[in-house]
């Protein structure tokens, strides 16, 4: 006997997006190789005989890593560059986490900005970390943008944006603001 059922697959985005997409699957009839229809508000059923099994979720304590983030920003005329380097105090590892950057002043154009980093928003940039090996920097992240207006000040939001499922005890070294002079002097932070 053949039995026809449709196959779901859900996929997320790192912008929270959702995206479902079906299509049919035939399933030959043999004992627990016939699936139920998967998709929004289901649930898959327990797999059957020579189907892989998904191991169970951790259910201990998440490891503790406390993340941080360091760096400069500068403003030459309309053109604002930053660099910031992300920081693993340990004890654990984090095997990637990721860093949201915003700017009180609109940019221009297009941001200039390293490898493994995509804009989020007008003004908003998310930047992966790569793996965070612990009591160790990581690699530097630069971004580079023409603001959209000479602005008297800038102020630069650093703070994490997924912090790789680790518990981070200490929050505030990796939530910053920083204020931002167009005189061409590097701030540190």
């Amino acid at each position: 006997m053949r039995v026809r059922t449709r196959a779901w697959l859900l996929l997320v985005g790192c912008a929270g997006g959702v995206l479902w997409a079906g299509g049919p699957a035939q399933a030959t009839g043999r004992p627990g190789s016939a699936s139920p229809a998967v998709g929004p508000g289901r649930t898959a059923a327990a797999p059957g005989p020579g189907s892989a099994a998904v191991p169970p979720a951790h259910t201990g304590p998440a490891p503790r890593a406390d993340l941080a983030f360091h760096g400069h920003a500068v403003i030459d005329g309309d053109r604002m560059e930053v660099r910031l380097i992300p920081r693993d105090h340990g004890p654990a590892a984090v095997p990637e986490a990721s860093v949201r950057v915003r700017w009180s002043v609109g940019p221009a154009g297009a941001v200039t900005v390293s490898a493994g980093c995509a804009r989020s928003g007008e003004r908003t940039v998310v930047c992966g970390t790569g793996a965070l090996v612990a009591g160790q920097a990581g690699e530097e992240i630069r971004l580079g943008v023409r603001l959209r207006v000479p602005a008297p000040e800038v102020t630069l939001e650093v703070e994490t944006a997924w912090n790789g499922g680790v518990t981070d005890p200490d929050r505030s070294n990796d939530r910053l603001r920083v204020l931002v002079l167009p005189t061409g002097d590097e701030y540190s932070f």
